[in-house]
């Protein structure tokens, strides 16, 4: 579930018209809180935000991507909740290190972040295998990453001073070979995700994190492992 949430890139977005209260569904980017909760960068003109401004109850459709499998046999997640604007540069930062092509719009004044208060899930993991989640079963908590600062430190230095280290890992989990160009765009207590290019990726940490120093040592464990 958690999964899902972290590495979707795309994702549907359903709301009600704003004129007649009809289902409307479109495609939109999507990127996670450190607590898991999505992030949207919606303009005011499209039809979804007008809608929203009406009635701010909305569902996401989450999706593994296929490759050449059956969509139908793989994992998807309806998330519901209420869409609210927030105005924190730590939440646009992330938001904007795992589509940097958003850079070129995100101060237009009809554009606004969302962050949606998640209610609950619908998680069909496969066939048969069907469940409502209460929100405590997929967010986690932030923890000492629910401002910000720590998370933009660790990126950074990791993705500057330590760019071999990151591609080793990437090479190791994910498979690219080689891996000369992967980002960390995103982390939080149990692990990182990656950007190149418009694919992504993540990796877990073999523990979870209570401390920018915690992190430090889960990435060593990881670098042991793929060395080793």
């Amino acid at each position: 579930m958690r999964r899902l949430l972290r590495q979707a890139a795309t994702v549907s977005l359903a709301t009600s018209m704003a004129n007649d209260a009809n289902a409307y569904a479109s495609l939109v980017l999507m990127a996670t809180d450190p607590a898991g909760q999505p992030l949207l960068l919606l303009s005011d003109l499209a039809v979804h935000s007008k809608n929203i401004a009406r009635n701010a109850h909305v569902s996401l459709l989450i999706a593994e991507e296929p490759g050449d499998r059956d969509p139908l046999t793989l994992p998807r997640i309806s998330v519901e909740g209420v869409l609210e604007v927030v105005e924190d540069s730590g939440l646009k930062a992330r938001y904007l290190r795992r589509f940097p092509s958003a850079r070129d719009f995100v101060e237009f004044p009809d554009f606004k972040l969302y962050r949606m208060v998640v209610s609950r899930a619908h998680l069909v993991a496969g066939f048969g295998d069907i469940h409502w989640l209460d929100k405590e079963k997929f967010l986690v908590d932030p923890r000492f990453l629910a401002a910000g600062e720590a998370e933009e430190d660790i990126i950074e230095h990791m993705n500057t001073d330590h760019a071999d280290a990151v591609q080793e890992l990437v090479t190791a989990a994910i498979g690219d070979d080689p891996a000369d160009d992967w980002e960390i765009c995103g982390i939080d207590v149990e692990g990182m995700d990656l950007r190149r290019g418009w694919r992504y990726g993540r990796i877990l940490f073999p523990a979870p994190a209570a401390s920018a120093e915690d992190i430090r040592k889960e990435i060593i464990k990881l670098l042991k492992i793929v060395r080793s």
